[in-house]
């Protein structure tokens, strides 16, 4: 009742405060904190378009005119007339229309299942917003970050930790204790050097109480050689690098000396920015080095097809593209092989962009030929080095000068043609050759080098030889006339088809006065075509030269010297007879020849200089002899046009008979001569097409290399990432620089993110290879950006300092215990809140145990060694090689020494997902399989570790308990003692194997090499 009086004035009161109430509650819950989260396109919109419309609508396909990858794109108009996306109105946008259409055949996704209605809602709010676009955050520079304030302030190492605390409070975690010290240094050890840590090491960090004694080891580690070794293998992933050369033949490959030179960049902490630019355009250094040269070969590694019948275009642009996915996926982390054939699915990068791309490696002088080359030759002696070293820089500077010379006299030239009167195509006078060189030693054809073939293999394979060719000439003698070739406009041409055994035998019309210089020309048939779709390659083995008489009496010339149209044909060019008088096939002076291989993509020369001008009578001819008795790729390789010019004695350069051109010649004979004798390897190297015979770069249309399209494209970088600088030159030492100006948004975060993964098992980001929209995001992105930044501007691209700082961090010093709770909260560890532990990679499998066996080799460099495989691995029908066991130090040599053939992987390596490096390979997925389990029980190399280390228990602990021996062998193969639950499950292994009841019984040397077997197959010993 006393309620009901008081009623009126209480609903008075009501209507004057509630609304009062009401706008201060609304007003509150309006301040940030309270807010309704702002619809974020990266966030919440570019994942609806990614998976439910780009499919059809993006960069392979643009439906209907609409695509999502461009906001100009997105704001335009479709097929149906209307805007796609109109910024502020939901009701006036296509996109709306559609994603909310009843009608099936209109709705989108088209014939999918429809947006969700919380995705629906979130593209409405977006456009009323003004459907702001925003750039992937991958393709935006980093920016600097604020290290974040933390309540538990005395937990962080490291600047970094503080990104991982300040995450873990605002999830309510704490972080875990720190590791034990035996864990902690196990851990650091193999992640830095791939070995576990001695028991001397553990002893001696034990004892050490200083509170410096964890840094300490730190350095130590940094510091070892074998820091190079255990990095070099994750880097090997990524260079793609093997000893053989891939695809069905697989033959040998000596790239040992590239992987000697990574793991020594590791070890000299080359700066990240100067050991990529090394790898990716060394030779353009200035002054570039021997060591430079050698680095190269990292873009050399790509496969080679061997293959009869293959077409060298074909797979030299293979390896092109190969190199720009590799260097793509490696320094950037973006997938750009999606672009060869058209633009990126999901990233703002066109398909005129990859070709523009391309062309800073498409002008390189490799073209999957049989030997590779270019090759540096590589002492097999690293004491030989700087000689080699030496001699090589004045080849290279000899050629240039030739090469020089030789231009510039052409040139300078006035050549008058030289009209071909008649011409035969004669198949047994080549095979005759042949036949004479083969009997003399001096071909092998297209075989190995002789050195690498044992004698008697070499014996029979001459007889064969011969045996063959003779057949051949045989059968050319009765079959095989001479056969005209067509004259046309005073050229010679072979039309139709040709055996791959010719000789062609020219005659010119009859001339008069003298020649000072003939000029063989082989042309194109299209000059403006062929600079980026060449036509068939050459091969002129020889060149042999007549003069004739109205009278027909003939005398063969001598010439002074060659002047090619290249260095690849002054490198098979002969010199003059006084120089090379004891490797002359004719004493009468006949020259070597010239070559377009593999490919012609322009017109081909050689000027032949006569020791001295001819003087020619009235009526005389020239004569000439072009032989070819080599093919390409088992086509027949020979000159399809030829035409002749001479040069008199008046319109001959004074240069040309200047001594000091014949000097260098000579002094090139003479370096060639004693690198010759200098047992080397032939390492594949990038080398730059000089300037008149570079390739012209067109876009392939669906990335098919016989459909080109459009104008030449200048090289370039893609117009979504910062632009090369105005000055720059367009080759690949400016892009490789590039990778690493101020503002690439990209290098520094996936360096940073790499070295991270290999700690931590997960990348920030965790797809390394790919940080476009459709890769992951990164779980603590401030920190990677943080990270970057740091790399690059305060530690200046100093690896080891890097990796310093990580493992020397609070965050990765934590324990890797966990608790349920934890593990169900964050079951995969990406809040950081417990140490990683992750599975020892193949290398290191292999390593420990040989290691722990006391058997590892500490040899380091040189050739690969072949430890032992099951037999029958290396099934190859092309080729006669066989794996042979090493026997010896090389059998226990390091992981990262072993031979790596492509299409046989070594077995155990390839169990434990190491890459097959037949393409760059940015990760390796870890698994656990019943075959690995197989390999370290069964395996000769993980038998032979347990007998060594069941001796080594024997003797280092021979009258003492089964306990010690326990404990001797666990610190070498666990780095810790073992635990009572192990100690009573391997006491009563021992005993059982040794008076087992039915079954043998084992000598104590035996039983405890079983001990060992069961300690290697432990979980502890296989991880981290």
């Amino acid at each position: 009742m006393k309620f009901k009086a008081q009623y009126p004035k209480v609903l008075a009161a009501c209507v004057v405060l509630v609304p009062a109430i009401l706008l201060g509650a609304a007003r509150y819950l309006a301040q940030p904190h309270f807010a309704a989260q702002a619809v974020d396109f990266n966030r919440d919109i570019r994942p609806i378009l990614n998976q439910t419309c780009v499919s059809c609508h993006g960069g392979v396909r643009q439906r209907s005119g609409v695509s999502f990858i461009y906001r100009a794109e997105a704001l335009g108009k479709g097929a149906s007339g209307r805007a796609t996306i109109v910024p502020g109105h939901p009701e006036s946008s296509e996109l709306i229309s559609r994603v909310t259409s009843a009608d099936p055949e209109l709705r989108m996704p088209y014939h999918a299942p429809p947006l969700a209605p919380q995705q629906i809602d979130l593209l409405r709010q977006w456009i009323t917003a003004g459907a702001h676009w925003e750039d992937h955050w991958a393709f935006v520079a980093p920016k600097p970050q604020t290290l974040p304030r933390v309540k538990l302030a005395s937990w962080p190492h490291q600047l970094l930790d503080r990104f991982i605390l300040s995450r873990l409070e605002h999830e309510n975690l704490q972080p875990s204790p720190e590791a034990s010290r035996e864990a902690l240094l196990r851990r650091v050890s193999l992640d830095l050097t791939g070995l576990p840590p001695t028991a001397e090491e553990r002893a001696a960090f034990l004892a050490d109480t200083s509170m410096d004694a964890y840094a300490h080891q730190v350095d130590r580690l940094l510091a070892s050689p074998r820091f190079g070794e255990r990095w070099a293998s994750m880097w090997l992933d990524l260079a793609r690098y093997a000893d053989s050369r891939g695809y069905e033949k697989d033959d040998d490959r000596p790239t040992w000396p590239y992987r000697d030179w990574i793991i020594d960049a590791f070890n000299r902490n080359i700066p990240f920015d100067q050991f990529v630019v090394t790898q990716l355009a060394g030779d353009l250094l200035p002054h570039a080095t021997f060591a430079d040269q050698i680095a190269t070969s990292f873009q050399r590694l790509t496969p080679a097809n061997d293959e009869g019948g293959t077409d060298d275009e074909e797979f030299r642009m293979v390896a092109v593209m190969d190199r720009v996915a590799t260097t793509w996926s490696v320094l950037n982390g973006l997938t750009m092989n999606c672009v060869q054939c058209h633009a990126h699915p999901y990233d703002p990068i066109r398909h005129t962009d990859y070709y523009k791309f391309l062309g800073f490696y498409n002008t390189s002088r490799d073209a999957d030929l049989l030997d590779d080359s270019p090759t540096l030759p590589v002492p097999q002696d690293a004491s030989r080095r700087p000689e080699v070293a030496k001699l090589t820089a004045r080849r290279a500077e000899l050629l240039g000068d030739i090469m020089v010379a030789a231009r510039a006299l052409n040139g300078q030239t006035r050549w008058g043609r030289l009209p071909i009167a008649s011409g035969v195509v004669d198949e047994p006078l080549a095979v005759a050759h042949l036949l004479r060189q083969i009997e003399q030693g001096r071909s092998l054809g297209r075989n190995p080098d002789p050195a690498t073939i044992p004698p008697a293999k070499l014996k029979a394979f001459y007889q064969r030889t011969i045996a063959q060719v003779s057949e051949d000439l045989r059968r050319t003698q009765r079959n095989s006339p001479p056969v005209a070739l067509t004259i046309e406009h005073g050229e010679a041409l072979a039309i139709g088809t040709i055996p791959v055994r010719v000789a062609y035998e020219l005659l010119s019309a009859p001339t008069s006065g003298s020649v000072a210089a003939l000029r063989i020309v082989a042309p194109v048939k299209n000059p403006a075509l062929a600079l980026h779709t060449p036509e068939p390659a050459f091969n002129v083995e020889r060149i042999d030269v007549w003069v004739q008489a109205a009278n027909g009496r003939e005398q063969q010339v001598r010439f002074r010297w060659l002047l090619p149209d290249s260095e690849d044909n002054l490198a098979n060019a002969a010199m003059p007879a006084d120089i090379y008088s004891e490797n002359s096939d004719n004493p009468l002076g006949g020259v070597s020849g010239f070559a377009a291989n593999s490919s012609m993509f322009r017109t081909r020369w050689i000027v032949a200089v006569p020791d001295q001008p001819l003087t020619l009578a009235a009526g005389s001819r020239l004569r000439i002899q072009l032989l070819h008795t080599h093919d390409i790729d088992s086509r027949p390789a020979v000159v399809r046009r030829v035409r002749l010019e001479t040069a008199s004695a008046v319109s001959w350069p004074a240069p040309a008979t200047d001594q000091s051109l014949k000097a260098k010649y000579a002094e090139l004979a003479a370096v060639e001569r004693r690198l010759a004798g200098i047992p080397t390897v032939p390492l594949p190297v990038m080398s730059e097409e000089s300037g008149d015979q570079r390739r012209q770069t067109l876009e392939f249309e669906r990335g098919n290399f016989l459909n080109k399209i459009g104008p030449p494209l200048l090289p370039d970088v893609p117009e979504s990432l910062p632009r090369l600088p105005a000055n720059a030159q367009r080759n690949r030492l400016a892009m490789a620089q590039w990778f690493f100006a101020p503002g690439q948004p990209l290098t520094s975060r996936v360096t940073v993110n790499r070295f991270w993964e290999q700690l931590f098992g997960t990348g920030i980001v965790e797809t390394l290879e790919d940080f476009g929209s459709a890769g992951q995001a990164p779980s603590h992105p401030e920190l990677l950006d943080w990270l970057a930044l740091h790399f690059q501007n305060d530690l200046h691209w100093d690896m080891k300092a890097l990796l310093r700082e990580l493992v020397t961090s609070a965050t990765y010093r934590q324990s890797a215990g966990v608790t349920p709770e934890l593990l169900a909260r964050d079951p995969r560890n990406r809040l950081l809140a417990h140490g990683p532990q992750q599975r020892l990679s193949a290398e290191m499998v292999r390593d420990q145990a040989l290691l722990a066996g006391g058997l590892l080799s500490p040899a380091m460099g040189g050739p690969p060694v072949k430890p032992p495989q099951p037999a029958g691995v290396w099934m190859n029908v092309y080729s006669e090689a066989k794996w042979i066991d090493a026997t010896g130090p090389d059998r226990y040599r390091r992981a990262v020494y072993t031979y790596l053939k492509r299409s046989a992987l070594y077995p155990s390596y390839a169990t434990f997902d190491a890459s097959d490096h037949v393409v760059s390979q940015p990760r390796r997925i870890p698994t656990n399989t019943p075959l690995q389990a197989l390999v370290t029980l069964n395996d000769p190399v993980y038998q032979e570790a347990n007998q060594a280390l069941g001796r080594a228990m024997i003797g280092a602990v021979a009258k003492q308990s089964l306990d010690a021996r326990l404990d001797f062998a666990a610190h070498r193969v666990l780095s810790r003692d073992v635990t009572p639950g192990e100690r009573a499950a391997l006491t009563m292994f021992y005993r059982t194997v040794r008076t087992a009841p039915q079954g043998p019984v084992l000598n104590e040397q035996d039983a405890l090499s079983a001990v060992a077997g069961v300690l290697f197959n432990l979980d502890a010993a296989l991880t981290r």
